[in-house]
Parts: C-alpha cells; structure tokens; sequence
C-alpha cells in the first residue's frame, strides 16, 4: 500500500536516561501526576475514571493560541503510553512513550513526537520546531524527573 502525504509532518525522536525504575517512572507519565515534577506544567483533567491516566482519558493544558486537548490514546503500566494531542495552531500530534529497564536500574525512557500539520497555520508552525529547541525541552524533562528522584531519596 502505497503512502499518501498531504500534510506536512515532522517526527522528532530522543531517550532520556532517568535513574529510576520503570515502575516509579511511568506513574509520573500523567496529566496529574506531572504537576509533581514537571515546573510549569498545569493541565486540567476533563475525563478520567480514575482521576488520573488511563486509556481514554482526556484533558487540557493551555497554548499560546487557546486550549490544547489531549488524549491517553494507549496505556500499558510501566512499559508504553501514547497521547494524541490537538493544539489549537492547527497542528496534531501523537506522542509515544516507552520504558526500558537499563541494566544499572534506571529506565531508557523513548520519546517519539510526531507533528501532522492540518491548516497552513500547523504548516507554518511546524517550520519553527527547530532541533535545537526540542533538544533542550527534552533534556530539561529529564533533568526536572531525574531532580524529583533525587528529592525522594534525601
């Protein structure tokens, strides 16, 4: 079956070093959980059974041009998440994380951004998600996690 691009799409990929088990990692991959570790971060949960993330759960945080919305798209404890997120620029994007034990004890934990852009607003948008950018967003969620592990052993 051959591919059909119509929309401009960008992947960005990296895998953060956290030294911490994956059991103690995954539950900080949460909406609600987040706001633990992660300065700034503020989301506001609309669905979730369980108060926190779980497959179909869904909920907001805010973006320069108005609400984004999330969705826990998959959910498989300590091992896999994956979220599908509209942003209001246009642009969606799905958003696969995964879990590894690394021999040391720790967890390789892969991140896998893919960016669709949907109206000429997402295309322009998608121009300015610069490498430099996203190197420095993704070391500084490492960092905030592996500083919050840090905070619990003292």
């Amino acid at each position: 079956m051959r591919e059909t691009s119509l929309a401009p799409r960008l992947v960005r990929t990296f895998v953060q070093d956290i030294a911490a088990p994956p059991e103690a990692v995954f539950p900080l991959l949460c909406p609600e959980r987040e706001k633990e570790w992660l300065p700034g971060w503020d989301a506001r949960m609309i669905y979730s059974a369980s108060g926190v993330a779980e497959r179909g759960a869904v909920f907001e945080t805010a973006h320069a041009a108005g609400r984004t919305i999330w969705l826990v798209a998959e959910y498989d404890p300590s091992r896999r998440i994956a979220f599908a997120r509209w942003q209001p620029d246009g642009v969606l994007v799905h958003i696969e994380i995964v879990l590894a034990r690394k021999h040391t004890g720790g967890t390789a934990v892969g991140i896998c951004y893919t960016f669709t852009a949907i109206t000429e607003a997402g295309a322009s948008t998608l121009a300015t998600l610069g490498e430099e950018a996203w190197l420095k967003n993704m070391g500084a969620w490492q960092a905030s996690m592996n500083q919050w592990f840090e905070r619990l052993a003292v």
